[in-house]
């Protein structure tokens, strides 16, 4: 049984476009999220889950570079990201986290 977290997360913030990259004690948000979920005794694998949009690449770069699977699907089906998510952890189970909640 695999059990993953899966972190949404994109730049096209409405209200603070960029927010998951901007700097929290000199790193980027996204990164001190994906670090701490990584100390989940339950979770196997993290996975965030972003879009095809070309500003998300650094999304999906960051995540890697901090140790996390990451997929990119449809920027308005967010369904489809956790599902695409899912399949590429093969997670039986998942746990959903926003990108802006360290």
């Amino acid at each position: 049984m695999t059990n993953a977290i899966v972190v949404q997360a994109r730049m096209g913030s409405s209200r603070l476009p960029g927010k998951v990259l901007r700097p929290l004690a000199g790193r980027p948000l996204l990164a001190h999220v994906i670090e701490r979920l990584g100390h989940a005794a339950s979770a196997d694998v993290v996975v965030v889950a972003t879009s095809t949009e070309p500003a998300d690449q650094a999304l999906v770069e960051l995540a890697e570079h901090e140790g996390a699977l990451a997929v990119a699907g449809p920027e308005h089906d967010v369904l489809t990201r956790y599902l695409m998510a899912a399949e590429a952890a093969g997670a039986d189970e998942l746990v959903r986290v926003t990108s802006d909640c360290p």
